[in-house]
Protein backbone atom coordinates (compact mmCIF):
# COMPACT_ATOMS: atom_id res chain seq x y z
CA UNK A 1 0.00 0.00 0.00
CA UNK A 2 1.12 3.89 -0.98
CA UNK A 3 0.40 7.02 -0.62
CA UNK A 4 1.56 7.67 -4.17
CA UNK A 5 -0.90 4.86 -5.85
CA UNK A 6 -4.80 3.53 -4.67
CA UNK A 7 -5.24 0.06 -3.82
CA UNK A 8 -3.16 -2.88 -1.80
CA UNK A 9 -0.90 -4.28 -4.34
CA UNK A 10 -0.20 -8.29 -3.75
CA UNK A 11 3.47 -9.22 -4.22
CA UNK A 12 4.74 -12.70 -5.01
CA UNK A 13 7.75 -13.60 -3.32
CA UNK A 14 10.99 -11.66 -5.13
CA UNK A 15 13.11 -8.83 -4.35
CA UNK A 16 11.62 -5.40 -4.59
CA UNK A 17 13.15 -2.07 -4.08
CA UNK A 18 11.55 0.98 -2.65
CA UNK A 19 12.56 4.67 -2.30
CA UNK A 20 10.59 8.25 -2.47
CA UNK A 21 7.83 6.96 -5.43
CA UNK A 22 6.41 3.72 -5.82
CA UNK A 23 7.49 0.32 -5.56
CA UNK A 24 10.01 -0.76 -7.79
CA UNK A 25 10.44 2.63 -9.24
CA UNK A 26 13.34 2.19 -12.05
CA UNK A 27 15.81 4.67 -10.04
CA UNK A 28 19.50 4.03 -10.45
CA UNK A 29 19.67 3.47 -6.56
CA UNK A 30 16.65 1.39 -6.46
CA UNK A 31 19.06 -1.01 -9.11
CA UNK A 32 21.61 -0.34 -7.84
CA UNK A 33 20.36 -1.35 -4.79
CA UNK A 34 18.38 -4.54 -5.69
CA UNK A 35 21.91 -5.47 -7.56
CA UNK A 36 23.75 -5.20 -4.35
CA UNK A 37 21.18 -6.99 -2.91
CA UNK A 38 20.77 -9.96 -5.33
CA UNK A 39 25.02 -10.61 -4.51
CA UNK A 40 24.96 -10.39 -1.17
CA UNK A 41 21.72 -12.51 -0.39
CA UNK A 42 23.00 -16.20 -0.37
CA UNK A 43 20.30 -19.18 -0.47
CA UNK A 44 20.56 -21.14 2.95
CA UNK A 45 23.08 -18.68 4.31
CA UNK A 46 22.51 -15.85 7.10
CA UNK A 47 22.74 -12.46 5.51
CA UNK A 48 25.94 -10.06 7.12
CA UNK A 49 24.22 -6.86 8.45
CA UNK A 50 27.66 -4.89 8.35
CA UNK A 51 27.38 -6.11 4.31
CA UNK A 52 23.80 -4.50 4.14
CA UNK A 53 24.87 -1.52 6.13
CA UNK A 54 27.46 -1.21 3.39
CA UNK A 55 25.00 -1.03 0.50
CA UNK A 56 22.79 1.08 2.47
CA UNK A 57 25.93 3.51 2.90
CA UNK A 58 27.24 3.14 -1.10
CA UNK A 59 27.41 7.40 -1.76
CA UNK A 60 27.69 7.00 -5.84
CA UNK A 61 26.18 9.72 -7.92
CA UNK A 62 24.39 8.42 -10.67
CA UNK A 63 25.81 9.41 -14.30
CA UNK A 64 23.19 12.31 -15.30
CA UNK A 65 22.23 10.50 -18.48
CA UNK A 66 20.53 7.78 -15.40
CA UNK A 67 19.29 10.18 -13.59
CA UNK A 68 15.27 10.58 -13.32
CA UNK A 69 13.45 14.02 -13.60
CA UNK A 70 11.29 14.22 -11.37
CA UNK A 71 11.04 18.57 -11.34
CA UNK A 72 13.86 19.53 -8.56
CA UNK A 73 16.50 20.33 -10.90
CA UNK A 74 19.62 18.54 -12.08
CA UNK A 75 21.29 20.04 -9.30
CA UNK A 76 19.31 18.28 -6.69
CA UNK A 77 18.67 15.05 -8.88
CA UNK A 78 22.13 14.30 -8.40
CA UNK A 79 22.16 15.00 -4.90
CA UNK A 80 19.19 12.84 -4.75
CA UNK A 81 20.74 9.80 -6.19
CA UNK A 82 22.77 7.42 -4.47
CA UNK A 83 21.12 5.19 -1.69
CA UNK A 84 23.31 6.93 1.22
CA UNK A 85 22.07 10.83 0.36
CA UNK A 86 24.45 13.54 2.26
CA UNK A 87 24.07 16.85 1.75
CA UNK A 88 24.22 20.10 3.72
CA UNK A 89 20.25 20.56 4.58
CA UNK A 90 19.10 16.83 3.46
CA UNK A 91 20.36 13.15 3.89
CA UNK A 92 20.10 9.83 5.11
CA UNK A 93 19.56 9.85 8.86
CA UNK A 94 18.93 6.22 9.51
CA UNK A 95 19.29 2.60 8.01
CA UNK A 96 17.14 -0.18 8.59
CA UNK A 97 18.14 -3.99 8.32
CA UNK A 98 15.46 -6.41 9.21
CA UNK A 99 16.41 -10.07 9.22
CA UNK A 100 13.77 -12.94 9.80
CA UNK A 101 14.88 -16.99 10.34
CA UNK A 102 12.92 -19.66 9.76
CA UNK A 103 12.16 -20.11 13.35
CA UNK A 104 10.55 -16.33 13.47
CA UNK A 105 13.58 -14.99 15.29
CA UNK A 106 13.55 -11.43 14.24
CA UNK A 107 16.14 -8.73 13.88
CA UNK A 108 15.56 -5.36 13.46
CA UNK A 109 18.86 -3.26 13.34
CA UNK A 110 19.22 0.44 13.22
CA UNK A 111 21.35 2.95 12.24
CA UNK A 112 21.38 6.86 12.84
CA UNK A 113 23.60 9.39 11.62
CA UNK A 114 24.52 12.39 12.49
CA UNK A 115 27.68 14.35 13.46
CA UNK A 116 29.84 14.33 16.47
CA UNK A 117 31.50 17.11 18.51
CA UNK A 118 33.84 18.30 15.91
CA UNK A 119 31.59 18.46 12.74
CA UNK A 120 32.54 14.34 11.73
CA UNK A 121 29.80 12.43 10.74
CA UNK A 122 28.92 9.47 13.37
CA UNK A 123 27.01 6.28 13.49
CA UNK A 124 24.98 4.74 16.24
CA UNK A 125 23.56 0.98 15.46
CA UNK A 126 21.11 -0.70 18.04
CA UNK A 127 19.28 -3.98 18.08
CA UNK A 128 16.18 -4.71 18.92
CA UNK A 129 15.50 -9.02 18.82
CA UNK A 130 12.42 -11.10 19.14
CA UNK A 131 11.00 -14.19 18.27
CA UNK A 132 7.21 -14.47 16.37
CA UNK A 133 4.89 -16.97 16.89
Amino acid sequence: MSNRSSGVQKLKPGLYGLSNHLLDTSWPKIRNAKAAMNRLLKPGEPPDVEQLFAMLEDRTIAPDTDLPDTGVGLELERALSPIFIESADYGTRSSSVVTIDDDGAVAFWERTYGFDSSGQMASETRCVEFVVG
